[in-house]
């Protein structure tokens, strides 16, 4: 019988692997555990990298934007005040920022939980991962991607390049999926990598397996440099397109505010750290749920639907007393109630009509009021394509409700028999009519004794329509009917003036106050914008020298 322990002089010539004590073994287990956040920090690298990559290339949104989203629709409006002024003058890029951060951390923490999940014998024998580790790192990459579609399905309807919902909701999962298994694949290649392994005797393989063991870890060390500076480039290219005109005003010129707001300087509120720029060419106009025939628009299509012009007023929730916060533009559409017809009318159970846009944003209200207020889906701004700042290819327009129900960038159009929420309203924003409001543009002082000057201003209540405005110089107590212009439209703001001639010198209170149409007193009542739109008298001090 032959003995197979026996060895020629030649075999036993052969280096062999050293075998590892078992202090060895347990030191080589706890030096993995170590290492492991270092596989976790390079997939987490590339996986940012590659979330960004599709941010910029597809428009779909990052698992940090989602999350925000996400987080702004379950907090109050004290809150997202208390994060407004926390992450001031930066408050929307910050806590994208610290979401970024807080993942690549959380995914280097994971590789810990890999390592002592995978529990892989140290020293290793091969650079090449098992089938176990293949299989926990494709569960690692599975369970992420449920999380993320469970935890944020409501999010995933967006895509900042413009497809419809039920496609952008698709096409983000997709992305997660690419996202997370990006993630996984690179954990297991790079742990596998960086772990210790079986250094073979003798002298020219012992040099060799110990250059190759450096020449890995190096390999991982650069790949988490690379990844984290291709995401620092991604964010450098996301900035460029930072919506750094959210919150821009309207002023009066020359102390007179124009009829019409020019495009430039209308009025813009968003709340997106970057705007979406819809492709014309995957944007699509969707009507659906319960309308008797629903239906799907392309932007060319849309622009062949019956349409109307005419002046409407947007006034956003936090203009406040005297703001400016408010604009008035020339819009172009089909009015709500032409599309529903075109479509068999609404559903003998439709109540509520929910309009969504292609960066998610969800908004909806009685059918019956908006049909009520002609709520127009328009297409054209003052004579042109809407801007993308102002809600490229489409935005709704709905007479005597505040800018936030007025969505920007729509795509869906939706008949249900229920309220559907959206951020400001789970966030508790007061979602009725707005308002009545009144403003004080000019004079400016100091003004010249004896000398007749003209008191005036702005007014508006939406599509209640202006009745009276009266004038007070001296803080309230004696009122004065004011002249008023013919609104634009019904759905337009007034304009007003009074004529004054101060008799004395000294310091005057100018205040002015609007009546609507049904007759009912603008309050005199002072009310932040927060939460519920900003009440009270607009006040203005002149010296009459």
């Amino acid at each position: 019988m032959q003995d197979t322990d026996h060895q020629t002089p030649m075999e036993s010539s052969q280096p062999s692997p050293s075998l590892p004590a078992p202090s060895t073994r347990r030191s080589g287990f706890f030096s993995a555990i170590i290492l492991s956040p270092g596989a976790g920090l390079a997939a987490s690298a590339l996986a940012a990298l590659l979330m960004l990559l599709l941010r910029v290339v597809a428009g779909i949104p990052t698992p940090m934007e989602l999350f925000g989203d996400f987080v702004l629709k379950h907090i109050n409006t004290g809150t997202f005040l208390q994060l407004l002024q926390k992450f001031s003058p930066y408050p929307k890029l910050y806590p994208l920022g610290l979401a970024l951060l807080g993942m690549i951390a959380l995914g280097t923490v994971l590789g810990i939980l890999y390592a002592a999940i995978v529990r892989v014998k140290v020293p290793a024998n091969s650079y090449r991962p098992g089938k176990n580790e293949w299989l926990t790192a494709l569960a690692f990459s599975l369970v992420m991607t449920i999380l993320a579609t469970v935890l944020f399905w409501n999010e995933l309807r967006q895509n900042f390049f413009g497809l419809p919902t039920d496609l952008s909701r698709l096409t983000t999962i997709f992305g997660l999926l690419a996202d997370f298994v990006g993630y996984g694949v690179v954990l297991c290649l790079a742990y596998r990598a960086i772990l210790p392994k079986v250094i073979v005797s003798g002298s020219t393989n012992e040099v060799a397996s110990k250059r190759r063991l450096m020449l890995s870890r190096a390999g991982v060390a650069v790949l988490s440099v690379g990844g984290l500076a291709g995401t620092a480039g991604f964010v450098r290219t996301f900035l460029d397109g930072y919506s750094s005109y959210d919150g821009d005003e309207t002023f009066p010129q020359h102390q007179v505010t124009p009829a019409i707001t020019t495009n430039a300087d209308h009025y813009v509120v968003t709340q997106n750290p970057s705007d979406p720029t819809p492709n014309i060419d995957l944007w699509r106009l969707e009507v659906t749920g319960l309308v008797k025939n629903p239906g799907t628009y392309t932007f060319t299509e849309v622009q062949q639907l019956p349409s109307t012009s005419r002046p409407i007023t947007l006034q956003c929730i936090a203009s406040g007393i005297g703001g400016h916060l408010i604009s008035t533009a020339i819009w172009q559409g089909v009015t709500l109630r032409t599309l529903l017809e075109k479509h068999g009318g609404p559903a003998s159970n439709a109540s509520y009509v929910a309009f969504s846009s292609v960066d998610g944003y969800t908004m909806s209200l009685p059918l019956d009021e908006v049909l009520m207020a002609d709520a127009l889906l328009a297409w054209r701004m003052n004579g042109v394509d809407i801007p993308y700042r102002h809600g490229y290819p489409m935005r709704v327009l709905i007479p005597g409700r505040y800018g936030e129900e007025n969505p920007k960038w729509l795509t869906r159009v939706e008949l249900t028999d229920h309220f559907v929420g959206g951020l400001y309203a789970d966030q508790g924003w007061y979602n009725g009519p707005l308002h009545t409001m009144s403003r004080i543009d000019h004079p400016a002082d100091p003004l010249p004794v004896g000398k007749a000057v003209e008191i005036g201003g702005i007014a508006f209540a939406g599509n209640r329509g202006i009745q009276m405005v009266e004038v007070s110089t001296d803080g309230g107590q004696i009122w004065h009917g004011a002249s008023l212009q013919p609104p634009l439209s019904e759905d337009s703001w007034v304009f007003w003036a009074w004529q004054w001639t101060p008799m004395l010198r000294g310091t005057y209170t100018l205040v002015c106050r609007a009546t609507d149409g049904t007759g009912a007193i603008q309050t005199s009542h002072i009310q932040g914008t927060v939460p519920n739109g900003g009440t009270g008298y607009n006040h203005k001090t002149i010296q009459v020298m």
